[in-house]
Order: C-alpha cells, then sequence, then structure tokens
C-alpha cells in the first residue's frame, strides 16, 4: 500500500514538472510608453505616437531597430547637443538673482578689508587690470566712486551696530580729544574702551568747544550707545581747563562713581 502512494506522488509531480519546463510566458506587448521606457529622456507618447524630444517628429515604434537608427542618426545627435548646450546657457530668474547676490556679496567683503586694512578705496582703479585678468567676474568690480557711494555706507553702518551690540550696558572707559582739521574745525572724538578693546564711536564737529559742549556730548553719545550712566568708570582726556571742568561740573554730579585721569603724554608735552 505505501508502495502505491509513494510512486503516485512521485508520477504526479513528474507531470507537474513537466508543464512547467514545457510553459512558455505569453510574448510582452509592445507599445509607445514600453518604447518610451525603454530609451529614457528621450522621446514622449503623444496620440499613441512616439515623438522625439529633440527633433521634433515622431519615431516608428514597432521595430526597435528603426528608433536605433534615428538616435544614432547624426541630426538627432546633432539636435541633442544644440539642446543641452542651450540648457546650460538658459539661467531662471532665480539663478540670475543668485548670482547678482554674490558678486555684490564678493564687492561688500572687498570693501570691508580695504576699510580694515586702511587701504584706500581708490587703490582698486589701479587694481582693476589686475581683477579683470585674474579674478573671475573680476570685471563685475565697479571703480573706487561707485563702491564709496553704494557700498561703503552699508558697511559702515553694520559695523556700527556691531559696536553698539558689544558697548551696550558694559561698563566702559571713555576716552575724549579735541583736535582741529585741515579747514580749522574743531572736531571732537569719542572712544569707547572694555576689556582691551578701544573703538572709536563718535566724531563730533563743534562750533564752541567749551566744558558745556563736551559734557553734552559724552552724555548723548552713552545715550545713543544705550550704557547707563551708572556703567562708565573712567574718563580720559587731556588736561585742558575746560576738560577738567566738564569732569567737575557736568559729568561727576550725574555719574559719582567715574575717575578723571588727565593723558600723561599731555601733561609730560605741558612740561617739556
Amino acid at each position: 500500500m505505501n508502495f502505491i502512494l509513494i510512486y503516485y506522488a512521485f508520477t504526479r509531480n513528474t507531470r507537474r514538472m513537466r508543464f512547467f519546463l514545457n510553459f512558455k510566458m505569453p510574448p510582452k506587448r509592445t507599445t509607445p510608453y514600453t518604447r518610451q521606457k525603454e530609451f529614457p529622456n528621450t522621446f514622449e507618447v503623444l496620440n499613441n505616437t512616439l515623438v522625439c524630444l529633440f527633433c521634433g517628429h515622431s519615431v516608428s515604434w514597432e521595430y526597435k531597430v528603426s528608433i536605433s537608427s534615428h538616435i544614432n542618426s547624426k541630426i538627432h545627435i546633432k539636435n541633442k547637443q544644440n539642446h543641452e548646450a542651450t540648457a546650460r546657457n538658459t539661467q531662471t530668474l532665480e539663478e540670475v538673482l543668485s548670482v547678482a547676490e554674490s558678486k555684490k556679496l564678493v564687492i561688500k567683503d572687498l570693501v570691508k578689508v580695504f576699510a580694515e586694512a586702511n587701504i584706500p578705496l581708490e587703490k582698486v582703479d589701479v587694481l582693476q587690470p589686475f581683477l579683470k585678468k585674474y579674478c573671475r567676474e573680476g570685471g563685475a568690480i565697479p571703480q573706487a566712486d561707485a563702491l564709496r557711494r553704494n557700498y561703503l555706507p552699508g558697511i559702515y553702518q553694520q559695523h556700527m551696530e556691531d559696536l553698539k551690540e558689544y558697548f551696550q550696558t558694559k561698563a566702559v572707559s571713555i576716552i575724549v580729544d579735541e583736535t582741529t582739521d585741515s579747514r580749522a574745525r574743531s572736531v571732537v572724538n569719542v572712544l569707547f574702551s572694555y576689556r582691551g578693546i578701544t573703538r572709536l564711536v563718535a566724531v563730533d564737529f563743534l562750533d564752541i568747544v567749551n566744558n558745556v559742549t563736551i559734557g553734552q556730548l559724552i552724555i548723548r553719545t552713552l545715550t545713543e550707545w544705550s550704557i547707563p550712566f551708572s556703567f562708565p568708570r573712567l574718563l580720559a582726556s587731556d588736561s585742558a581747563a575746560y576738560m577738567k571742568k566738564s569732569y567737575r561740573e557736568v559729568l561727576k554730579p550725574i555719574m559719582p562713581q567715574l575717575i578723571h585721569s588727565p593723558c600723561l603724554a599731555h601733561i609730560l608735552n605741558l612740561i617739556r
């Protein structure tokens, strides 16, 4: 009985194996869409017709050899190269704006470096032939007059904002001095110093220089820079009589913690 069952199972599995070995998948149906997948980024299907993206006309899709012949033709290759070149040269509005913004950033950084290195912007006019020859987009850098008019004010404003962010609400030391310019005008410079960092924060032209105008200038500068009157610790100036009087009668009453330190170099110059 067991032998009969084994024989039956064996013969049944053999018939199944023969069936699968002799079975053939039906041939794959060819359509314009299957041809489009075989040749990606080359054709599109319009009204059940295979159309070349680069040549603009239909191609017979029934036989693969006709499609291959079209792709390898000189006309198709030339049209594809022209299309790719046009695509590379065509820029979107976003790309144009991005390039323009990149150029502006380069120019701003150039002006900033010149200002930090104390290099006159007029030197750019001398460097322009070199920039055009060796720097990419070097010809986009304008002359010194345009740099001074269009870029320098913004860089100066950003520099002052950075200084205000650093010095505001700090116990700064105040350095003040008066001089005259080439037109014999009185120029008063105010500097702040905090933890070894000293910066010029105000330049003012005063018609009258005395204890009151100097005191008013210092008070106005502290207010503009958001520094409370209780924070400054030291006032450094020359030994001029109006400077001492400004400290005693204008500044000391509202800043009792302030100490006046006359400049030693001025004192030595007076002795000599």
